[in-house]
């Protein structure tokens, strides 16, 4: 029998103990940060930073920590630089962590208090109706019944200040608005614009003359939060991507995260906010080309890797959340529960499915020998779940799902669902090679092409991107059409292609086609005989090179 210091020893020889980096905590020291003569930042007081933005004789506080006692602190430090009066307040979003200290910084109950328009739905339902569950998960995300000594860092904070103990100061928003909104607060411009990402009623702080963009939590020194591991709705990863693009767009001396600290620089903003949405659309793309060639959750998220320049990025290390996490997310936003595997459809209960482990331990039973008196006992589900193992580690094995289709085959006939009935009646016949993938390989007609949009095609491309071909590649591809006003860019930038709609100077490859023609290359309905017929003849027409342009089209297949 093994000891527990024998067992802790095996379990750090078999796998490499790393844990939360110390190095990242200090990230989190407290601070007020001066950015500019009036903008200041509050680090390590909370969960969350607090902004001051200071005006000629009134202030505006954007964020304010998840607790009165928090704000109280927070406030103490932040009125030894000003102590002018705070009529408005500005939520980046929902989040607990940035509204619950409002009444402390709040010079009257009457303060203007800004939102996006769906953050009220958002304080209204989603923290009531599933408030105990998201309260129990949360305390385990955070670790919040541990010892302090316990907590190395929160990943965006240094601590979580919300607790049983503590005080919610929430004062409602009162002025919201949809996409923008413009104002003028005792002498300071401030631009307030809609960019869904961690949730979909974030926003951004804008303030021109100072140049600075505060972004709430939809950029900071973690990769993107995709998913909450205490239980989120899904964030959509390119709703993410095209906000960070519409932040890019300012151009930017400051950069102000309502988590870790400020980046400074045009140069520096524009390129960890590139580097930030390059990462998200990575995990995006891939994960949704891996979905469409088949692949389970579990299967894409042992093949996504970031490129090595975004692998290397101080801003895209999981220190909040995991890839694989943001992966299977990305599977169930597009896809749904059901991982297509028949045997997760109506699987054994965890009580039934142990004991039948414990019985199987005990006997010391071959595994083919136990999935076949699985089927020979009628236990069909039982007998799918035991193939499924013999499956994982050979997919060749077609002894094992000869039984897994026979168990399917017989499961059906205690379907009353049709969709259910006919999902194992098929499954079986492709377990026994009856038929291939049914439609994995079915192409667009040219007449189906005519009723396609060419911007719905474009769009579809970068799902279709091999990332391995294109690491190295910085390429600016330009479209034009004899029939249709439309202009396409594809920016393919090491592993990710960034498409634009509007006419560019700096191109590498200009293409000039009709857009059924192209429609029917991209779909596949040419072959390369094809394509160079269409060159030579001028029905497509290339400046930058012909064979960059095939080039180009081999980024999209396997």
């Amino acid at each position: 029998m093994f000891s527990a210091v024998s067992c802790s020893e095996q379990q750090a020889s078999n796998e490499k103990e790393r844990g939360l980096s110390t190095d990242h905590a200090k990230e989190f020291q407290k601070e007020i940060i001066k950015i500019e003569d009036n903008i200041y930042v509050a680090i390590g007081y909370a969960l969350a930073n607090v902004i001051m933005i200071v005006g000629d004789s009134e202030n505006v506080i954007v964020d304010t920590t998840g607790s009165e006692e928090a704000a109280q602190i927070v406030k103490k430090e932040l009125n030894k630089i000003s102590t002018n009066p705070v009529n408005n307040i500005i939520y980046t979003h929902n989040h607990p962590d940035h509204i619950g200290g409002a009444t402390i910084f709040a010079s009257s109950l009457d303060a203007n208090i800004y939102g996006q328009e769906n953050i009220l739905y958002n304080i209204d339902n989603i923290s009531t109706i599933i408030r105990p569950i998201i309260y129990e998960r949360s305390a385990r995300q955070f670790g919040i019944p541990l010892d302090k000594e316990d907590i190395v860092h929160q990943g965006i904070g240094g601590f979580l200040e919300i607790n049983a103990d503590t005080t919610s100061g929430l004062l409602r928003p009162n002025v919201t608005f949809d996409k923008s909104l413009n104002l003028n607060i005792n002498n300071i411009q401030i631009e307030l614009g809609h960019v869904p990402g961690e949730t979909d009623d974030h926003l951004y702080v804008y303030l021109p003359k100072k140049e600075a963009v505060m972004v709430g939590d939809n950029f900071y020194r973690s990769f993107a939060n995709l998913y909450a591991i205490r239980g989120t709705k899904y964030r959509n990863p390119m709703e993410w991507v095209y906000s960070l693009d519409k932040i890019r767009s300012l151009n930017a001396k400051y950069l102000i995260p309502s988590h870790s600290r400020p980046v400074v620089g045009k140069e520096n903003v524009y390129n960890a906010l590139t580097d930030y949405r390059d990462a998200i659309q990575f995990v995006h793309d891939q994960t949704v080309r891996y979905i469409n060639k088949g692949l389970l959750p579990d299967e894409i998220a042992a093949q996504i890797e970031l490129p090595s320049h975004l692998q290397s990025s101080p801003y895209l290390q999981e220190f909040y959340g995991s890839i694989s996490s943001y992966v299977r997310s990305i599977f169930v936003g597009y896809i749904g529960w059901f991982n297509g595997n028949i045997t997760t459809l109506h699987p054994l209960s965890a009580e039934e499915k142990a004991a039948k482990m414990i019985e199987l331990a005990n006997k010391q039973t071959n595994l083919h020998e136990a999935a076949q008196l699985a089927l020979d006992n009628g236990e069909y589900q039982w007998a799918m779940e035991l193939t499924d193992s013999l499956i994982a580690l050979n997919n060749e094995d077609q002894k094992a799902k000869d039984i897994k289709a026979y168990a399917a085959d017989k499961f059906a006939l205690t379907q009353t669902a049709s969709n259910d009935y006919y999902f194992y009646k098929t499954v079986a016949g492709e377990l026994r090679g009856d038929y291939g993938i049914y439609f994995r390989d079915i192409k667009a007609t040219p007449k189906q092409l005519q009723a396609i949009p060419m911007k719905s095609i474009i769009k579809s491309l970068p799902v279709n991107l091999n990332a391995k071909k294109t690491l190295d590649i910085n390429k600016k591809v330009m479209f034009e059409f004899s029939d249709i006003d439309d202009i396409f860019v594809l920016n393919i930038r090491r592993g990710v292609v960034e498409l634009g709609y509007s006419q560019i100077s700096d191109a590498d490859l200009i293409v000039k086609t009709s857009q059924h023609e192209l429609k029917e290359i991209l779909a596949g309905l040419k072959n390369i005989a094809q394509i160079s017929l269409a060159l030579t003849d001028g029905s497509i027409e290339i400046e930058g090179g012909r064979l960059d342009f095939l080039k180009t089209l081999s980024y999209f297949t396997d």
